[in-house]
């Protein structure tokens, strides 16, 4: 489960909803109740709730490590050039100015990041 339906820090306050615990134990009371025409969603081990047979348990020793049954689905993640994001940056402090304006500028984040994109080049 992702949240147990409390905030994660020391006061553990409530948050709105339930988080998955509810539907968790809902799933597992409706475990028999499944309809046929839907995809068993109990075989589907990269979804976010699916039950495993005992006998498979104890095969592995009793071992209830999450990583022994879940199937890990990994998405490729493109991600911008860091001279792209770096002007970026720039624009959100500075706003649309031209490279001599660009070059004045002497204080502050935005000279650090420029720093930063002459050694990414």
């Amino acid at each position: 489960m992702a949240a147990d339906g409390y905030s994660l820090d020391d006061k553990r306050s409530k948050q709105e909803g339930f988080g998955d615990l509810q539907d968790i134990i809902a799933q597992f009371h409706n475990r028999h109740a499944r309809n046929p025409a839907t995809p068993d969603q109990e075989s589907d081990r990269t979804a976010k709730c699916f039950m495993v047979p005992r006998t498979e348990i104890e095969a592995e020793g009793y071992d209830l490590s999450l990583s022994r049954y879940k199937t890990d689905v990994f998405e490729e993640v493109h991600y911008d050039a860091p001279g792209v994001i770096l002007d970026r940056l720039i624009q959100a402090e500075v706003g649309d100015v031209d490279e001599a304006e660009l070059a004045k500028v002497q204080s502050g984040i935005v000279r650090e990041l420029l720093v930063l994109k002459g050694m990414v080049g």
